[in-house]
């Protein structure tokens, strides 16, 4: 039998168990690729060496001239299969009723994770030449969580447009405030919404005086007045759903998706 001091030296030994999407990385080939047409548009799932797995979903009713590319980040203690299947995100983009090419790419689920795309351009041009599906140009990236370290590495790409951080805003609060501000940008907008991250939207609004707060998200496909729509920060309050629940119930990141379009 063991003793103590020998079995706490090999538990200090031991690896530590992988995230759940470096597990996914590590068992994730380029030769991997489904493309499957349903009645409500087209998803496709193809496999990278090193970066994971990539779902791209493009709605039947996808009209190209006037389209955006959204870009949906899950946040940690998954991977981005499961986000797909468990959170049943394909059935969130088409409730949103957005003209969108949707992308779902493997993303962080653990502090010692990697930044598995750092340049969005790389993940675009990936996703038009496995799927032969040409992203428009016009970007949205909605995070949940963890996904903001992620988003930081992309706001120097002149098309993003929109970032919508679901209880995401956990540090970085300069770069974001610093892309929202650029002067010469007047359509740039970022959209918080807060549970765990709610204090600290709040001192992130100090600063931005001219942004309109909501004490509480809005049910499903209710309208929002120009003012909101427009305005550069906007910032929800969420009471009804916690930290998975506001990607989880499948209301929110739909809401989000159309009242922001």
């Amino acid at each position: 039998m063991l003793s103590l001091a020998v079995t706490a030296l090999l538990l200090l030994q031991a690896p530590e168990p992988l995230s759940p999407a470096m597990a996914s990385v590590q068992v994730t080939t380029e030769n991997e690729l489904a493309d499957q047409l349903n009645e409500d548009g087209r998803h496709v799932r193809f496999g990278t060496s090193g970066q994971g797995a990539v779902h791209v979903w493009r709605p039947r009713a996808f009209k190209p001239a006037t389209a955006v590319t959204v870009i949906y980040l899950h946040g940690f203690f998954t991977d981005v299969d499961r986000a797909v299947l468990e959170h049943q995100l394909l059935a969130q983009f088409r409730d949103s009723g957005r003209n969108a090419l949707f992308i779902v790419p493997e993303a962080r689920s653990g502090r010692g994770d990697p930044i598995f795309w750092s340049d969005v351009k790389s993940l675009l041009a990936m996703v038009e030449r496995r799927t032969r599906l040409k992203p428009p140009e016009r970007l949205v990236v909605v995070g949940h969580s963890g996904a903001y370290k992620t988003i930081v590495e992309w706001l120097a790409h002149e098309p993003l447009e929109q970032v919508m951080l679901v209880d995401g805003l956990y540090g970085n609060d300069d770069e974001f405030r610093d892309w929202v501000s650029a002067a010469e940008e007047k359509t740039r907008q970022l959209v918080l919404v807060g549970f765990d991250t709610q204090q600290r939207a709040e001192w992130f609004l100090k600063k931005h005086p001219e942004a309109v707060k909501l004490e509480q998200l809005p049910y499903l496909y209710d309208e929002l007045p120009a003012r909101v729509r427009k305005a550069k920060v906007v910032s929800f309050q969420s009471r009804r759903l916690d930290h998975m629940g506001l990607v989880t119930t499948g209301h929110v990141v739909p809401w989000l998706l159309h009242a922001f379009r």
